[in-house]
């Protein structure tokens, strides 16, 4: 039920975007309804109690975000509360990103490397992955040191491995082999 309530909420708000001209000013505004609920989890569990009621959780919004979400998101938000769907909010802001983003014919590519990527880095692989694959590609870079080096791409459930310890453990499973 959640993936059906998202998809229908998302798709309600990117057809709004889409006819009001403003994909992209949504688009913004909801990863920064997403940042801010996120970081203020507390927010998030007063939005979500049944006890409070729909007029204050509206008032609570109205007072946080005048100034910050154009006045299209927040009576979005006031149907989300108005339908008691407040706890899927953040399943229909990745749902609203995904159908942006195949709108936009942009790719997500998750690149983990050892250290973080300067953005000269980014830039290049940004390049070589759009050339080769034909979108445009929104990197996200995540940092683990047990890769050694290289880089792991992940990419629409894809994964391309060339880090250093694949390749070490490649190497290792050649050599034990050979006994």
């Amino acid at each position: 039920m959640a993936e059906l309530v998202s998809k229908r909420y998302a798709l309600s708000i990117f057809e709004a975007g889409l006819e009001l001209e403003k994909l992209d000013i949504f688009n913004k505004e909801l990863k920064y309804l997403d940042e801010v609920l996120k970081a203020e989890k507390d927010f998030f569990e007063i939005l979500k109690n049944p006890r409070i009621s729909k007029d204050e959780k509206k008032s609570l919004i109205t007072e946080i975000f005048r100034g910050r979400l154009s006045q299209e998101v927040i009576n979005f938000f006031y149907i989300i509360i108005d339908k008691r769907r407040e706890k899927f909010i953040f399943d229909i802001i990745r749902e609203y990103q995904s159908i942006y983003n195949e709108y936009n014919n942009i790719l997500k590519v998750e690149a983990v490397t050892a250290i973080q990527m300067d953005e000269k880095a980014k830039e290049k692989l940004k390049l070589v992955l759009e050339n080769k694959l034909g979108k445009k590609v929104d990197i996200i870079n995540k940092v683990d040191k047990s890769i050694l080096g290289g880089v792991l791409l992940k990419m629409e459930g894809k994964i391309i491995d060339s880090t250093i310890r694949s390749q070490l453990k490649k190497l290792e499973n050649l050599i034990t082999n050979v006994h």
